[in-house]
């Protein structure tokens, strides 16, 4: 199986009897597509598989058959044919890392909002990498997992940098979403509003961890425009159990990350503020949950209905 994200693709065999192996990681960079890159993987292990599950970061079940995020196009009955496959299954990424929650345990949650109080319900798995992912999980048997591209919704915030933000943004791309701020490159776009300065964005989190004012400044803006957007889904999906962050750019950020600047404005939704601030808020540190939720969807385990079978 694999989950294929925008900029690095993660790699591992699975099966019923020996569960997950140590997953891979690759550089997206390093293969003209995804041929290619599976080819390798499998020249290099020595060990053909006939059966694949893709992760992919694009919509699944639709016309799209390339990653949002980088030129790179998915023909299931190409790649079966081309790698000999007997059977090509595709999720959402977003997805198959909400089917991963519930492999976690305790000690990989930090809660943000130990206050808090679940009830039960839906549950929310959101966080900013190369894009900006979302995905639900519905309270059902087995649970439901629903893919979502909500962060392509157009941008809003009430922070005193939107206006700006959506001035430049409409004059580069005709028009902005929450998903052109909340990712990699949208962390240094704010920098550079912010602080004059471009930087990528690993070097502005280091340099808030060390400390820097401006660097500081940046993440505290980003984590107050991330609570906004997560309170916003978390009405729209109705995501009363919890919501979950993760992604890679927020790995990067935690130890300089404004929890009370995002709990703020996540809860800052007027009637419904009360309601929202007894949401729990978890941090999701470091767990390969795109592969673990791969593997808990094809076990049965859980449901996804945009799931694409082909053999």
């Amino acid at each position: 199986m694999a989950d294929i994200g925008g900029t690095h693709a993660r790699l591992a065999r699975w099966s019923a009897e020996t569960g997950l192996e140590t997953p891979l990681r690759v550089r997206n960079d390093d293969y003209r597509g995804p041929v290619e890159l599976l080819d390798a993987w499998f020249r290099d292990s020595g060990d053909v598989p006939r059966r694949v599950i893709l992760a992919l970061a694009m919509p699944v079940g639709g016309d799209a058959r390339q990653l949002t995020n980088r030129a790179w196009r998915f023909e299931p009955h190409e790649l079966i044919a081309a790698l000999q496959l007997e059977s090509l299954v595709i999720v959402n990424d977003f997805a198959a890392a909400a089917a991963g929650i519930d492999v976690l345990g305790p000690e990989h949650l930090l809660t943000l909002n130990p206050e808090s109080e679940a009830i039960g319900g839906t549950r929310l798995v959101l966080g900013p990498g190369t894009g900006l992912g979302t995905a639900a999980i519905v309270a059902d048997e087995p649970p439901r997992i629903l893919a979502s591209e909500a962060g392509h919704i157009t941008f809003g915030s009430a922070g005193d940098i939107a206006e700006q933000l959506v001035r430049e943004g409409r004059a580069r791309w005709g028009r902005v979403s929450w998903e052109r701020v909340l990712c990699g490159e949208g962390i240094a776009w704010l920098h550079g509003l912010m602080s004059g300065l471009a930087m990528r964005p690993e070097d502005i989190a280091d340099a808030a961890t060390n400390g820097d004012p401006q660097a500081l400044r940046t993440v505290g803006a980003f984590s107050r425009l991330l609570g906004e957007f997560a309170g916003d889904a978390c009405l729209a999906f109705q995501a009363t159990e919890g919501v979950y962050l993760c992604g890679g750019v927020l790995r990067g950020l935690l130890p300089s990350f404004d929890t009370p600047a995002f709990l703020a404005a996540f809860a800052d939704k007027g009637r419904f503020s009360a309601s929202l601030r007894r949401v729990p808020i978890y941090f999701v540190a470091g767990y390969e949950l795109g592969l673990h939720g791969a593997a808990h969807f094809i076990a049965g385990r859980c449901r996804m209905p945009s799931a694409e079978w082909n053999a």
